[in-house]
């Protein structure tokens, strides 16, 4: 039987527009979280006000104790500024308590799922669910298609260089953005303006080029 690999799972535009339309604010702010700082589930929900300084955000990640410096996008700064602050960490439940006890830290996720329930996005095969989690993939999905390298991903997800590129590698296969982004960048470098000046003798004379209509 084929077990499909997380780094498969992307949130895409459609089914995030999907999702945010009708989700309870608490988790449109887990959403915005989750995909502007790439982070881990266990590390977004314990995620403290003391953690932010209202323009960056730092942490020490709990899986590998690596310290994370994260500059806060506009967005995600307006989303941070508006939410109240009746509870010591940044997500909480919709009457101000944590997403977590210390039994259990699945809360969120349980919320999650059933929000993917209501908006017609759950999957009944486990393995095409997109959860929570997916959102960190994400992440580095669109900080490649917004030109990024593998190494100022990592710097903001803490991903090692070896799992980013694997991400990197299952989503460029399923996706024509990358290959957009990188004309784009081709068609604008400083680096590539000699190859993009490049001219055959009929684009540089419209005479030619007509001498050459009428010839066939």
């Amino acid at each position: 039987m084929h077990h499909k690999n997380r780094a498969d799972m992307i949130w895409t535009e459609g089914p995030i527009e999907r999702f945010m339309a009708t989700a309870p604010v608490e988790l449109q702010r887990a959403m915005i979280l989750a995909m502007h700082t790439g982070q881990r589930y266990g590390d977004l929900i314990r995620l403290r006000w003391s953690d932010y300084d209202g323009a960056t955000i730092r942490l020490i990640q709990r899986k590998t104790d690596q310290a994370v410096y994260l500059p806060c996008t506009s967005q995600l700064k307006q989303a941070l500024d508006s939410i109240p602050r009746q509870c010591p960490y940044i997500l909480a439940r919709a009457d101000g308590r944590p997403w977590f006890t210390a039994k259990n830290d699945k809360e969120l996720s349980k919320q999650w799922t059933a929000q993917t329930k209501r908006c017609g996005l759950y999957a009944e095969d486990e393995a095409e669910r997109l959860e929570l989690g997916d959102l960190r993939g994400t992440a580095v999905t669109l900080m490649a298609e917004a030109g990024c390298t593998v190494p100022q991903i990592v710097a903001v997800t803490g991903h090692t260089l070896e799992s980013a590129t694997r991400i990197l590698e299952r989503y460029m296969a399923r996706t024509s953005r990358m290959a957009e982004a990188a004309i784009l960048h081709f068609e604008n470098a400083k680096a590539t303006e000699f190859a993009n000046r490049l001219q055959t003798a009929d684009m540089r004379s419209p005479k030619a080029a007509n001498k050459i209509e009428r010839i066939q």
